[in-house]
């Protein structure tokens, strides 16, 4: 297939007589339109992502398209010829060979004959070139190429005056398949002129134009435009008219009348005068004259003028008429075509009349405006902000594309101007290199929206901008125009950062945008990041973290005291106070103030920084606002914010103590991390002693009784100095304070009288034996209280012993021993020590009732019940037992009282009950 690879110019086709001598070229066959669509989208998690679709093809059909220039009418001699110029152009978009066809009327003209006009095309047929037939093929000619060829009609010898006749022209394509592919059907397959020949035995004026150059540069010259008029007629014209022949050029837009007028008869140069005025010249016997408008003027606004006004030729004779002519400045790679229009004395009537003037056309010259490819990429020079007033010549002060700062991990978008300086539109491919940004940096060339992929549309395999029109044509609607009529087109480079590096540049990255016309015409821009700020995050109490965009007056300065800003703080911003064996929470906010997404670890110290690391016992959970355990948080978006909590546990056993916590947060992907610094201070204020516990007990008058109490430190703080006051409120009753000082558990000589306990370590217990002493005269029946207190920082506690005076007075001791079999029968002896057992294993229980009185005690009942968590154990005949009496029924494995029934115990006895319990599993 005929792929197009490189940009051909652009063909412009104006004749002199201001009207369409061609049309544009067609998108040129085998072009592959390439086209990839780009996405931006923000994920489940809010962070902002891009992405591209798959790259689709087109390729361009071939379509046939033509022109053939133009109709015409001239006069001829009896057995005289006549030629015709024409010019046939492709304007398809792939490359085309043509044949052509000559219809020949039955009158007039006897034959015909085609030749090349093409060295050069001067409207004369190439002399030693083969005469074109109908099986001549023409080309190939690529699109926008044009073929001149000429047609000499001879006429009839026997041809009479006013004889009217014409021949048709046809071009026909012979691109029906190209490639193998076909043709389209919408283009034009043929086009056909018609050539009319008018009999006279009159005057024939031909005039053919010829310029000594078909190509060249803009600005260039200065080039020669010539002239040759013969009198191909039968009769001689009146010299002695001064207006025989008229011939006017209208010049083409872009070429310039440059004067160096030369007559071929005067043999002189003549000058005009003005920019308006003209010139003349004579050899004695013929004149000529001749005006010109230099444009802009009145009546000639844009395209250059001039006008010859000489006398006409005897027959046979020829003339020329040369001037010179200057290419213009800032033209487009173009064709220029151009023709002159003249009018003679066709009736020979001694002058031009109106009817007569401009009536026919020369031959066209073209003259190709050479490509001239150039490329500019810079930062656009534009208005701050917007593409106005943007400079595409300034290859200096706009070279550079800067960006100050961007965050670890932020895509950071380059805006670059391509412009095309040449005079050809122009593809301009588009590469980078050279790049002194930090590895793991990624680039992506996008279209001008900064989302769509730029893509390759010319082949090489590099992106590129598409066309990109000339300096001075119109610039196409999503491209730029600068000030000085340049068309650019905005290229993107998206440079996305690592996120694990910060530092201070400039960063940079040669970009390159090279012809594709040229690929030796090349144009670098920079691409430039000052610095890569370090990303940042900040823990704070309670509140948010005030942000640029956020405001949050609670926590905008570190005097707020909720941790705003950088830590760890010196003290802690938040003391919170727990009693020990409990949890007290710290509400934590992290705040992401960088530019990208992130996502953070959390962890906690005892120090700055340890992590996981706490005094024995502590513990700290992280919780989400669910209430469920969190290690991390996944993501948290630019300027948002996550609330989570901290429970800090603190173990049973601590003191009063203010124990620093360091929560931190860092994320294993940036970097960046924050510490607050928080405390726990443990308060044992709300824990004091304990005084184990009221009791009662009847004894005989002037006997005493003594008993036991547990004085216990419940908190984790020693506590010293501890005074111990008794009182009475029956006179004659007294009461003596021992500590078990020998820890054999029961008031021996061995006992210290005590007023004061000197420490009590934390947690620490002591056993304290009272004393009571009943007064001798004291009556049967009265009731005593003895109350003891002990007085400490954190309160007073006391416990009371109430003493009853009776002759009759009954003991009741329990004891327990271990039954790990169930059997009934105790695995060791009878004790109030406390003792460990297993669920499913049992205890015997052993309930002394004795009478301490000197009277008999009657009725005596001894009752007990199963504990929480236990059953009874009942085995018929071995357990229970009681020594005299009765017991209530009770079941194995049930619960509730037991009751054993013993009767009178005289002074001095005891009864004692024995029953069972297991253990719940």
């Amino acid at each position: 297939m005929n792929f197009f690879y490189r940009l051909l110019p652009k063909f412009l086709i104006t004749v002199a007589l201001l009207f369409s001598f061609g049309a544009m070229a067609l998108t040129e066959s085998g072009m592959v339109i390439k086209n990839q669509a780009g996405a931006t989208y923000r994920d489940s998690a809010g962070i902002e992502r891009s992405t591209t679709s798959n790259l689709v093809e087109t390729i361009v059909q071939p379509v046939v398209a033509m022109t053939l220039t133009s109709d015409q009418s001239k006069l001829g001699a009896p057995d005289g010829k006549v030629i015709f110029t024409h010019v046939l152009t492709n304007t398809g978009n792939v490359t085309d060979t043509y044949k052509l066809d000559l219809t020949l009327p039955a009158t007039v003209i006897s034959s015909a004959t085609i030749y090349p006009d093409m060295n050069p095309k001067d409207g004369i047929a190439d002399v030693g070139d083969p005469i074109i037939s109908g099986t001549t093929l023409i080309g190939p000619l690529a699109p926008n190429e044009t073929y001149s060829f000429v047609i000499v009609a001879d006429i009839y010898s026997t041809a009479t005056v006013g004889d009217v006749d014409s021949l048709t022209i046809k071009a026909t394509s012979q691109g029906d398949v190209v490639d193998g592919i076909p043709v389209s059907s919408t283009g034009v397959g043929n086009a056909t002129n018609t050539d009319t020949v008018t009999v006279t035995d009159l005057p024939i004026i031909e005039i053919t134009k010829a310029m000594n150059a078909d190509n060249g540069a803009s600005p260039s010259g200065p080039y020669v435009v010539t002239f040759t008029y013969s009198n191909v007629g039968l009769t001689n014209m009146d010299v002695a008219n001064t207006n025989g022949v008229i011939l006017k050029d209208i010049l083409p837009e872009g070429m310039k009348f440059n004067g160096a007028v030369n007559w071929s008869i005067s043999g002189t140069e003549l000058t005009p005068t003005t920019n308006t005025g003209g010139g003349n010249g004579t050899d004695g016997n013929s004149d000529l004259t001749f005006t010109t408008c230099i444009a802009p003027n009145t009546g000639c606004s844009v395209r250059d003028e001039v006008e010859f006004t000489m006398d006409g030729l005897a027959s046979g004779e020829s003339a020329t008429i040369s001037f010179e002519v200057m290419i213009a400045n800032g033209l487009s790679a173009d064709t220029l075509y151009n023709n002159g229009i003249y009018g003679f004395d066709a009736d020979n009537s001694g002058q031009v009349d109106s009817g007569e003037k401009e009536t026919t056309n020369t031959n066209i010259v073209p003259f190709r405006v050479n490509m001239n490819f150039g490329v500019i990429a810079n930062n656009g020079g534009c208005d701050v902000g917007t593409d106005n007033n943007c400079d595409g010549n300034d290859d200096t002060n706009h070279e550079i594309v800067n960006v100050p700062t961007a965050k670890q991990g932020e895509r950071v978008a380059f805006t670059n101007y391509i412009w095309n300086i040449g005079n050809s539109a122009d593809t301009f491919n588009i590469t980078y290199d050279t790049s002194s940004f930090p590895t793991g940096t990624s680039f992506f060339l996008y279209k001008s929206d900064g989302i769509t992929p730029l893509v390759d549309t010319d082949g090489t395999s590099d992106p590129d901008t598409g066309i990109i029109p000339a300096t001075g044509e119109t610039c196409r609607a999503y491209q730029v125009t600068d000030s000085s009529n340049n068309c650019g087109y905005k290229v993107v480079l998206i440079a996305t950062l690592p996120p694990n590096f910060s530092g201070t540049g400039p960063f940079k990255v040669f970009k390159h945008a090279t012809s594709s016309n040229d690929t030796s015409i090349t144009n670098k821009v920079i691409d430039e990041l000052g610095a890569i700020e370090a990303s940042t995050v900040d823990l704070t109490n309670n509140f948010r973290a005030e942000t640029a965009t956020t405001t949050e007056d609670n926590c905008d300065d570190s005097s707020d005291n909720c941790g705003f800003g950088a830590g760890a703080e010196p003290t802690p911003v938040t003391t919170n106070v727990v009693v020990p064996g409990q949890t007290t929470r710290f509400t934590l906010y992290v705040t992401n103030t960088s530019a990208v997404a992130d996502g953070y670890q959390l962890e906690y110290s005892s120090t700055d920084f340890n992590a996981g690391v706490l005094p024995a016992g502590w513990t700290v959970e992280f919780k989400n606002i669910s209430n469920a355990k969190i290690s991390d948080i996944a993501v948290v978006l630019p300027d948002a914010t996550q609330v989570f909590y901290a429970d800090v546990t603190v173990p049973i056993t601590s003191p009063t103590v203010t124990q620093s916590i360091y929560f931190k947060v860092s994320s294993a992907t940036t970097g960046v991390s924050d510490v607050k610094h928080d405390a726990v201070t443990t308060d044992n204020s709300g824990l004091c002693i304990g005084l184990v516990s009221d009791s009662s007990m009847t004894i005989p008058v002037g006997s005493s009784g003594v008993y036991k109490h547990t004085i216990t430190n419940t908190s984790n703080d020693a506590i010293n100095n501890i005074p111990l006051t008794i009182t009475n409120n029956i006179t004659g009753f007294s009461a003596i304070i021992y500590e078990d000082t020998d820890s054999d558990l029961n008031l021996s000589a061995a006992d210290v009288a005590i007023t004061s306990i000197a420490t009590l370590a934390a947690k620490e217990s002591k056993l304290l034996f009272v004393k009571v002493f009943s007064a001798p005269n004291s009556a049967e029946g009265i009731t005593n209280i003895t109350t003891v207190t002990a007085t400490v920082p954190c309160g007073t506690v006391t416990v009371q012993d109430s003493t009853t005076i009776s002759n009759t007075n009954m003991s009741v001791t329990k004891e327990q021993a271990l039954d790990a079999g169930c059997d009934g029968s105790a695995d060791g002896p009878f004790s109030t020590n406390n003792i460990s057992a297993a669920p499913d294993e049992c205890v015997i229980y052993q309930l002394k009732a004795q009478n301490i009185g000197i009277k008999n005690a009657v009725n005596v009942k001894i009752t007990d019940a199963a504990p929480t968590f236990t059953t009874f154990l009942v085995i018929p005949g071995t357990i229970p037992t009681i020594t005299t009496g009765t017991i209530n029924p009770i079941t194995n494995g049930g619960q509730g009282a037991i009751v054993g029934t013993a009767g009178t115990v005289t002074p001095g006895n005891s009864e004692t009950l024995i029953f069972g319990i297991r253990i719940d599993k």
